[in-house]
């Protein structure tokens, strides 16, 4: 059996409430379904078993949606903060309600396509890992930022946002071991900005080139761009 897959989808979605004002970003309409149900329908079907949404604003509206025919096909379960907790703040919050020593994580505004087989393997512990990350290669990663990774698969360093040319990006999906987290302390926190530098530094960030189409939502132009062209991503599955 696949460890869960924490779905992180408590934010505030700011930059999105001009295209989505009323909705949380996960449920944000795309060809008249939320956008959970195209991301987790596409990831069941790629070997993802179970899913914890890890919940804050809007959690009611996203309990709700759990009630349609979609969801009823999925083992989902839910953890909702108190107060936001930031990225990490937020996956570690889901293990430690649900146990886990070991997770998938997935940002609940991005749909990545393509194989997962290399990001469903166990954690390698031999190798000093203890956080994977799937990657994806853009045309051009001004928006995004890029990702150095050496000739082992180890991550060697995250380059600044605004660098035009084409590489590999953060596609927003990861394996991580609870113990990556044992230095954070308990206010929020972010993975992107705290827990992955740090494991850069030791050599624990891993990462794994997916094939396929990626898209991240959490802005107006990509969310349009998702919704207008969506059986264009999900057919390339």
């Amino acid at each position: 059996m696949t460890v869960p897959c924490i779905v992180l989808a408590g934010g505030l979605g700011t930059r999105l409430q001009s295209a989505v004002p009323d909705l949380p970003k996960c449920l944000a309409p795309i060809a008249g379904r939320p956008f959970l149900e195209w991301q987790l329908l596409s990831l069941a079907e790629r070997g993802i078993e179970s899913f914890v949404l890890a919940l804050g604003h809007g959690a009611e509206d996203v309990l709700e949606s759990l009630k349609q025919p979609w969801a009823h096909a999925l083992s989902i379960t839910a953890v909702i903060e108190d107060e936001l907790l930031g990225t990490g703040g937020a996956a570690r919050f889901a293990m430690d309600e649900r146990g886990l020593d070991e997770a998938l994580i997935v940002n609940g505004d991005t749909y990545l396509g393509g194989s997962l087989r290399e990001m469903l393997l166990p954690i390698d512990f031999g190798d000093g890992e203890l956080m994977r990350i799937a990657t994806v290669h853009v045309r051009d990663r001004t928006r995004f930022g890029g990702i150095a990774i050496d000739s082992k698969n180890t991550v060697s360093a995250f380059l600044e946002k605004g660098q035009a040319g084409a590489g590999p990006i953060n596609a927003g999906l990861y394996r991580i071991q609870r113990r990556a987290f044992d230095e954070d302390g308990q206010n929020a926190f972010s993975i992107e900005t705290q827990v992955m530098p740090r494991l850069v530094a030791k050599n624990a960030l891993k990462a794994r080139v997916i094939s396929g189409p990626f898209i991240d939502i959490g802005v107006p132009d990509d969310y349009y761009r998702f919704n207008n062209y969506i059986h264009t991503y999900v057919s390339q599955d």
